[in-house]
């Protein structure tokens, strides 16, 4: 993602969070501070200063530096290495809160910068505790660890749902070519450069089946601003632009096929000594079907009308309708579209048309 996106999107949440870390540092600072006889006033003071610098940084860390590219060799160390590096950044960003809250709002009866032993194995144990919740968070899937916690899930619910299924190009050839190892490598790769354009756009990660990244919406989350669109021409202009690095290390660049439905599903709970939560329903069958009609007419990206007559196309992404196709397992054609980034626009899909231009959109 370009720094400007990436600052256009990171600044309004690094302000949220640094207002939320300033009102909770203040409410602990003010009960910390009563409970040992100190005034409460300076209390309040020092935990909002603490709070908002704590808060700041991290989420300032966590969006420039551990979630973007020069973050990226972090990423891909074991997980406990990972996950102590990570404390240790989180308990650096402790410590300098508590010592900024110390030095500028004194107290009177005890001026200066104190910070014992306990408070930096407490801030370390707070830290590991939290990035720990966080990477088992990021193992088991976006908000699944949430779901599994409240039992969103636990009595399966149906939900409208967009899926985003993205399937690498040329697998078969390229593994035989780099062998089992190296196309290991390069799989990981590949999925890890499209989470950013997909996770950018509000998409959750719902399974890698393969050499295919399945990703999903909430219908009106995915139908905002046409996320499930932008994702996926996002992807590919990020795959374009990191051409010349799969060449050097891998001797090919890489390009995908891509199919996007939307419908209903069945969400829940499944599994006992491994769980997961699982989306099963014609909808996500549909769309791998899609992804198949992709691979048999040659286009790169295929969308359902269903899913098109209830969005604004982009500026820059064409669609053009294609004959309806009696997809595999479906007893009626479905009406498809092929959709490409037009050449004028490249590299800055924005804007929009209206929902029903679709259909008097030819190329």
């Amino acid at each position: 993602m370009a720094i400007a996106d990436r600052t256009r999107i990171a600044i309004p949440l690094i302000l949220w969070l640094t207002l939320i870390g300033a009102v909770a540092g203040a409410a602990y600072g003010y009960v910390s501070t009563t409970a040992g006889g100190g005034p409460g006033l300076y209390g309040i003071g020092r935990g909002a200063m603490s709070g908002a610098v704590i808060a700041g940084a991290l989420s300032s860390l966590d969006a420039f530096v551990l979630e973007a590219r020069i973050g990226a060799p972090l990423g891909r160390v074991p997980f406990l290495l990972h996950l102590g590096v990570k404390s240790l950044v989180y308990l650096g960003v402790f410590l300098l809160g508590i010592a900024a809250g110390q030095w500028l709002v004194p107290i009177p009866s005890s001026p200066g910068v104190h910070i014992g032993r306990y408070d930096i194995l407490f801030c370390f144990a707070f830290g590991f505790a939290v990035n720990f919740l966080l990477e088992v968070d990021g193992l088991l899937g976006q908000n699944v660890l949430l779901s599994f916690v409240t039992g969103r899930y636990y009595r399966p619910r149906v939900e409208q749902r967009i899926f985003l299924i993205i399937d690498l190009k040329g697998s078969t050839a390229t593994a035989e070519r780099l062998g089992e190892v190296d196309f290991h490598r390069l799989l990981s790769r590949f999925v890890n450069d499209l989470t950013g354009p997909i996770v950018t756009q509000k998409g959750q990660i719902h399974k890698y089946v393969g050499d295919e990244v399945i990703a999903t919406w909430p219908l009106a989350q995915g139908l905002k601003d046409a996320r499930c669109l932008r994702a996926c021409f996002g992807a590919i202009e990020r795959l374009a632009d990191l051409g010349p690095s799969y060449e050097r290390e891998f001797g090919q660049r890489v390009d995908f096929r891509a199919g996007l439905h939307c419908g209903p599903v069945v969400v829940g709970e499944m599994g006992t000594v491994k769980k997961e939560i699982a989306l099963i329903g014609d909808t996500m069958n549909t769309a791998a079907r899609i992804v198949d009609a992709c691979r048999a007419s040659g286009e790169p990206v295929i969308a359902s009308a269903a899913l098109l007559h209830q969005l604004a196309i982009p500026t820059g992404i064409a669609a053009r309708a294609l004959e309806p196709i009696r997809l595999r397992g479906k007893k009626s054609p479905v009406e498809l579209f092929a959709l490409q980034a037009t050449a004028s626009h490249a590299g800055q899909i924005a804007g929009s048309m209206t929902p029903r231009a679709v259909n008097a959109v030819t190329s």
